[in-house]
């Protein structure tokens, strides 16, 4: 086998392999899993990021892990202990309005909310139908509850935990393909692998 022969047959396992891995986010219902990255879409440089917050009450205490490559920068995010989080109001952490809401096989109940100049936020796994605090096109503040933390999808391993992204796109609602490292209160919170065992909600 010629060397040209076997780099085309690599990129193509390696294209078959983040195929699935999409696919097992459930992103078929989120948008096309084939989406090209911000930069080739013409976005170089991201507009100003919101002060997002974190998603929870103000003062409340959380645990964030961005395990492996395949997850980060989106953030799996539990009560500081693990002692329990099912059923937590989940909030926007900034304002902005409810771009889409959902039922996704893989990441359950799903709220997407737009805060303005190519910015958005996601939440998955929620505990109640998807619609039943807010509905597309709702104005939200960063404490309008929309949601509680919850284990429904397949990708949830029945624990609840909310899985939490921020997402930069100009041109249409973005999916994962468009996913960016967390900040908090200006305070970034990324880094496969990492783990931040006591993090508090500024959101007041």
């Amino acid at each position: 086998m010629n060397t040209s022969h076997a780099v085309r047959r690599r990129k193509a396992a390696v294209g078959l392999a983040a195929g699935a891995l999409a696919l097992s986010f459930g992103l078929e219902s989120a948008g096309p899993a084939t989406a090209a990255p911000a930069a080739a879409r013409g976005d170089v440089a991201a507009a100003a990021k919101p002060t997002f917050q974190m998603p929870f009450a103000c003062g409340t205490h959380w645990r964030l892990d961005a395990y492996g490559s395949g997850h980060n920068p989106a953030l799996d995010i539990v009560v500081k202990g693990n002692t329990g989080s099912s059923g937590k109001a989940v909030y926007p952490g900034y304002q902005g309005t409810v771009a889409r809401t959902y039922w996704d096989r893989g990441a359950g109940n799903v709220i997407v909310v737009e805060h303005g100049s190519g910015w958005y936020t996601a939440y998955y796994h929620l505990k109640d139908k998807h619609d039943t605090y807010v509905r597309k096109g709702d104005k939200v503040t960063a404490t309008t509850r929309i949601g509680r933390i919850g284990a429904t999808g397949g990708n949830s391993g029945d624990w609840a935990h909310l899985h939490y992204e921020q997402r930069y796109r100009t041109d249409g609602i973005p999916t994962e393909a468009d996913r960016r490292p967390v900040h908090f209160d200006g305070k970034k919170y990324t880094g496969t692998g990492n783990t931040w065992m006591d993090v508090v909600s500024k959101n007041c």
